[in-house]
This record gives structure tokens, sequence and C-alpha cells, in this order.
């Protein structure tokens, strides 16, 4: 195969191509957003305020799938972009293979789990009000027949990533995302489905999304074209993975419990609290999008650089990345505070929910900004293969933020959880540019000069 190959980056403008390998996968994430946004826009708009608190109390839990799928993603983009960087054709195949199988497999588990455990999860662990308990229990049972494609979608996705290629996933989620919205708004507006109709339009959607990514990935890449009889399932290979994986997978799914302990706090402030936050949150997900696409752009060209063994550019990309990351997140922080009453107004809130929803966001989004400075460090870790420490970071800052919010509640009420979120990030963007300067992690990559690691 070799390593000269036009999607890989280990020559060339180190800015250039980590801006235009990052800016796909931007544009993706932004269109992965608007599935949860539009969502809470129609439901809103179209159908109650109380409907809108019951999608958004189940954030936190459809974020928890969502982070089972894409930390064991993540995982095995890792070892695939260092193959592909190296030129190790056959294991890259093998890696692909067992990767595939196995995310496939643990979509079909976590779909049929998620839909069992759905009604005790919202009433006992985020202690959902009665008024909105029935609502939210039909919406994530729904939500979790989609888990399957999820899963599918991510590790096609991470492989794309890995080869260099993330303008492809872009295409599929433009049309998923058009999908999504149509789909919306024929369930709730013409079919006055409610919420079963919102969940149901982006299960569809997820569906079109990954059967359309596996095909074009097996089109597009000779390399990736796989008879039945030639999918295997390397257990070493799955090891790897998942010796990868599970760190960012545990790492992203404690993440997503401590926003499930937060959401029961929101929870404990009534309905015009749930709603505001839903609002507000909504928005504040598209604040994450540079920070979280220069993470994964700059995690790639770091592997496939230590691959090639150019240390050299993994170097140079760092400041470089930091800086666009962090100047983009600006544009979009000033955005949000300027216009945060028309913005949380489209999600159809009105009078307590519509403050709570426009001081959640003029606290929170300023925070963003240490985020992307946090979450460069995070790609070179993690491109490098140093996934435990990633994982220790995250953890860590959410243990300060759950433990800060609660006690801080009884001062400062509902603000509590954007003054925690500053603190917690404060801490961590420190710690995770410490432990970039240290360069321990140039001993963790798989690949190591063109050779696989022993």
């Amino acid at each position: 195969m070799g390593n000269s190959g036009t999607n890989a980056m280990i020559q060339g403008n180190t800015a250039e191509q980590i801006f235009l390998f990052t800016l796909p996968i931007m544009a993706g994430n932004f269109l992965q957003q608007l599935y949860s946004t539009v969502d809470g826009i129609v439901v809103g708009q179209f159908v109650s305020e109380s409907a809108l608190a019951a999608v958004g109390t189940c954030t936190p839990v459809t974020l928890l799938y969502i982070a089972l799928a894409l930390g064991l993603s993540t995982g095995s983009g890792i070892i695939i972009a260092q193959y592909f960087g190296a030129g190790l054709r056959e294991d890259l195949r093998e890696a692909v293979s067992t990767d595939l199988i196995l995310l496939t497999s643990l979509g079909l588990v976590f779909a049929v789990v998620g839909a069992l455990i759905t009604w005790p999860l919202m009433k006992y662990l985020l202690g959902v009000p009665a008024a909105e308990l029935p609502a939210a229990v039909l919406y994530l049972r729904i939500y979790c027949v989609g888990l399957i494609f999820q899963f599918v979608y991510n590790i096609a996705a991470a492989i794309l990533r890995a080869l260099g290629d993330s303008k492809a996933t872009l295409y599929f989620l433009l049309v998923s995302s058009c999908m999504n919205t149509g789909l919306d708004l024929v369930f709730v507006i013409v079919l006055h489905a409610g919420v079963a109709g919102a969940a149901w339009a982006t299960v569809i959607s997820q569906a079109a999304s990954a059967i359309v990514s596996v095909i074009y990935m097996f089109k597009r890449y000779e390399i990736l074209r796989f008879t039945p009889k030639e999918l295997t399932f390397s257990k070493e290979k799955c090891s790897l993975s998942l010796k990868m994986g599970i760190p960012t997978t545990l790492q992203q799914c404690v993440i997503s419990m401590g926003n499930i302990f937060l959401q029961r706090l929101v929870n404990s402030f009534g309905e015009a609290a749930m709603a505001g936050y839903t609002a507000g949150t909504r928005l504040e997900s598209f604040l994450v999008i540079p920070p979280i696409g220069f993470s994964v752009g700059y995690s790639t060209f770091t592997g496939q650089n230590l691959g090639a063994g150019r240390m050299d550019r993994v170097k140079k990309g760092y400041g470089t990345t930091r800086k666009m990351s962090f100047f983009l997140t600006l544009g979009l922080v000033a955005l949000a505070v300027l216009f945060r009453r028309p913005l949380v107004s489209l999600f159809g809130v009105s009078g307590e929910s519509l403050n709570t929803g426009i001081a959640y966001l003029l606290y929170s989004a300023p925070c963003f900004l240490l985020f992307s400075l946090y979450q460069t460090s995070i790609g070179v870790l993690q491109g490098a293969g140093d996934v435990m420490w990633t994982m220790f970071f995250s953890l860590s800052s959410l243990a300060a933020r759950v433990v800060i919010s609660y006690p801080l509640a009884t001062v400062t009420g509902f603000l509590a959880l954007p003054y925690s979120m500053l603190i917690a990030w404060i801490y961590v963007t420190i710690a995770a540019y410490a432990r970039y300067k240290r360069g321990k992690w140039k001993e963790k990559a798989v690949v190591k000069n063109g050779q696989a690691a022993e």
C-alpha cells in the first residue's frame, strides 16, 4: 500500500492539511448536532414545553449511547491510522474487518438492552417528574432501535477518517440531516406523532447514514473491499482496538453518567428549568464543534505522522491547531452571547424557561474557550495512544464538576451548572497541557518509525 496515498498527511503544509482535513469533520459535527436541535425546536414549537422538557431529559442517556459507539470507534481509528501511516496493508485490512464485526455486534446488543432498561433509567436514575415520564420513556425506547445504525456509522466514519477521508462522512451526514429535518416536520406537524415522531425521524435518518457510509467505504477503497469469506475476526486486533478504545469509551461513558447526575440536579428545579436547560444545552452543543473537530483531526494527523516517524510535524501541528481551534471557538462564543435571547426563543420557550435558558448560555458559552485549548492536548495524546491519561483528565474534571455543582446549587441555584463547568475546565486544561509538555505520550505509539511495536 505504501504511505504515499493521496489521503496521507505525512508531508506538506501542516496548518493547511490539518484545517482542510478538520473542516469536513466540523461540518459533519454541525449536521449531527442538528439532529437533536431540530428535534428540540420542532417539539418545543409544535408540541409543548412539557414535551421539550421530556425530550431534553433524555439527552444525557442518548449521549451515553453515542459515547459507547464513538469511544470504541476512536480506539479502532487510532490503530488503523497508524497502520496506514506505516504502510502495513495486511494489518490494516485485518483490523478493519475485525472492527466492523465487533461494532456491529455491540450495536445490536445495546439496542436490545437499551430498550429494556429505559423505564427504570428514566424513573429512578434521572428522577424524571411524573408529568414528563411517559413521553421521555417513549422517546428513548424508539431512539434505542437505531443504536445498531449508530454503531455501524461511527466505525465506518472512524475507518474513513483514519485513511484521511473526512469529506465523505460529511456528505452522508448532510443527506441524513436533511432527511431528519423533513421527517421531523412530517411526523410531528403533519401526522401529529409528537415525541414518538421526532424519535422515529432520528432513527430512520441514522439508518440511511449508516447504510450509505458502508456502501461508499467498500466501493471507494479497494483495500476495504471484503467478500463474506474475507471478513475475519482477529482476537489480537480486537484486543488492540479495545485496549485503545475502552479507556476512551469509559471516559466518554463516565462523562455521560456525570451529565445524568447534572440532569438530575436540573430536574430538581422543575419543568421551567428543564425546558430552559434543554434549549441552552442544545445551543451550547454547537460551541464544541471547533474544539472536538480539531481534536479529532489533529489526532488522525498525529497517528499518521507517528507511524511514519515524523515527530517534527506532530509538534509543529500542536501550536497551529491550538490557534485555529481557539479563534474559531471565540467567534461562535461571541455570536452565542450576543444573540442568546432570539436563539433560545427558537425552542418555543417563554417566561421563566426563556430566562433560564438565556442565563445558562450567557455563563456557559465563554467556558468553551478553555475547552478548545484542552481538546488540542487531548488530540495529540489520543493520536499517540496515550489513552489512559486522556481518560483520567476527563473523569477527574467531570468528578470535580459534579461534586462542586450540588453544594454550589444551595448558594447560586441553577447557575451552579456553568460555574462548576468553569472551575473544572480551568483545572483540566492546565493538567492536559502539562502532560503534553512532559512528552511521555511519545512512548505509547502502536507503530513507530514504520514498524509495528512489539
